[in-house]
Parts: C-alpha cells; sequence; structure tokens
C-alpha cells in the first residue's frame, strides 16, 4: 500500500482502538499512532518516512556534490601520482564508472537516514537521555539497511517496537503511547501490506515464506481504488462502532 494510506490507515486505527479498548486519545497518541503507523516502510529509501526525514531532492544534490568531489580528488591525486594529464584523466573515468557502480543514490540515502539517527542517539546520549531512548534511535538507524518486507514486517518486529515504547512510557509517563504505537505498527502490517500480492514474512527470521489476503499492486489504478474503498470501510466501522456505544 502507499504511504498516505498507512497513515490514513493508521489515524483510523487509533480512533478504532479508543473506542473498542477504552482508551483516552490523545493529540499525542494519534500522532505516534501515525507515525508507528508509516515506519516498517523505512526500510526502503522512498518511502514518505525516509523522504519526510531527508528530503528526496535535497539527497540527490548530495549525491551530485560527493561524486563530482570525487571526481576532482581522484583526478588531483593520480595527477600527483604520474603527472600526465592524459593517464589521469582516463584512470578519473574509469575510477568514476565503478564509483558510481558502487555508490548509488540509494545507497548513499541509506546511509544519510543512518546517519541522522546516530546523531541524535549521541545527542541523546550527551544531554544524559535515557538507555531505551538511546536503544530505540539506534535500531531506527539500523532500518534503512534492512532488506524490505523482511525484518521490518514481522511479528518479531511488533514485539520489539512494543517493548521499546512500554519502556519509554514508564520513563516519560506518557500514557497509551506504547499502545497505539503498536495499534500503529500492527495496522500497517494486518490492515495494510498483508493484503498486497507480495505479502509479508510474518514469522522472519524463522521463516521467509510471505502470507498474502490479497492482490493489491502498490501504485496500480486497481489497488489505488480499492484503498480507498477499503479506507471508506473503515470510517464506516468507526462510525458504527461510535453509535452503538
Amino acid at each position: 500500500m502507499r504511504g498516505k494510506t498507512h497513515l490514513t490507515i493508521g489515524v483510523l486505527a487509533s480512533l478504532q482502538a479508543s473506542m473498542l479498548f477504552n482508551k483516552p486519545l490523545s493529540l499525542i497518541n494519534v500522532v505516534v499512532c501515525s507515525l508507528f503507523s508509516i515506519l516498517p516502510d523505512l526500510d526502503t529509501s522512498n518511502s514518505i518516512i525516509s523522504n519526510t526525514i531527508l528530503n528526496h531532492h535535497f539527497s540527490k544534490k548530495i549525491y551530485k556534490i560527493v561524486i563530482y568531489t570525487l571526481n576532482i580528488l581522484i583526478f588531483l591525486i593520480s595527477l600527483k601520482i604520474n603527472g600526465n594529464f592524459l593517464i589521469s584523466s582516463i584512470v578519473t573515468f574509469i575510477s568514476i564508472i565503478i564509483l558510481e557502480a558502487k555508490i548509488t543514490h540509494g545507497f548513499l540515502r541509506k546511509l544519510l537516514l543512518s546517519l541522522t539517527f546516530i546523531l541524535l542517539a549521541i545527542c541523546i546520549y550527551l544531554i544524559n537521555g535515557k538507555f531505551y531512548f538511546i536503544l530505540f534511535t539506534i535500531i531506527l538507524a539500523l532500518f534503512p539497511w534492512l532488506k524490505h518486507r523482511k525484518l521490518s514486517h514481522s511479528l518479531l518486529a511488533i514485539l520489539i517496537i512494543n517493548f521499546l515504547l512500554k519502556q519509554i512510557e514508564l520513563l516519560t509517563n506518557i500514557s497509551n503511547i506504547c499502545f497505539f504505537g503498536t495499534i500503529g505498527y500492527s495496522s500497517h502490517l494486518f490492515l495494510g501490506d498483508l493484503f498486497t500480492k507480495s505479502g509479508i514474512p510474518l514469522f522472519y527470521p524463522l521463516s521467509e515464506k510471505k502470507f498474502s489476503f490479497g492482490f493489491l499492486r502498490v501504485g496500480g489504478t486497481l489497488s489505488n481504488i480499492l484503498e480507498i474503498i477499503f479506507v471508506l470501510f473503515l470510517i464506516i466501522l468507526i462510525i458504527l462502532t461510535l453509535i452503538k456505544f
């Protein structure tokens, strides 16, 4: 499913869960549920959450700067070593072809996203932040390097998120962030990607078998229409729940 659909479902899931489980819903709970509803897709560099943290156009500019800088450095070093302009140009040309095959824009985005969370973890440490805040941030730094729809889309990931959020909730005394954060994360899997054609590996890493209850293809016209219908269905369920209660 598309990121904005996951985000919408996350908000609706927080409303529905609040009524069904009699949990008071605050603005921060809605925000937490929404953020965690798109968090699993941090394992792909072009997701809505990745682009929110690091603008795609900005990272492209950085990528060009990195490539041009490496180009100049390789040429200058080669020229200094052999003193021949033609040979240095050929060496630079070959080196850049190899480097561009290895240092892609996607690779650089992953690196920059990870460095952002690592820097945040360092800042939290320097201000004497609690251990679980640091641990949670470091785990987020690992997300961009995960294979898409592997660990991040498993039951194990939900358990890890639930545990860390519970510790953070105890440290901050902010009510129900564990509950709504887990609801948001779970909505991404069970109210979203489980209905796509590619499915999700629920029992990863014990098994890589992917489970699927649908045929949605992300970005397809039919899939986009069905996503809208599904969102409308969830809204109707919330209205019926309101009437019942």
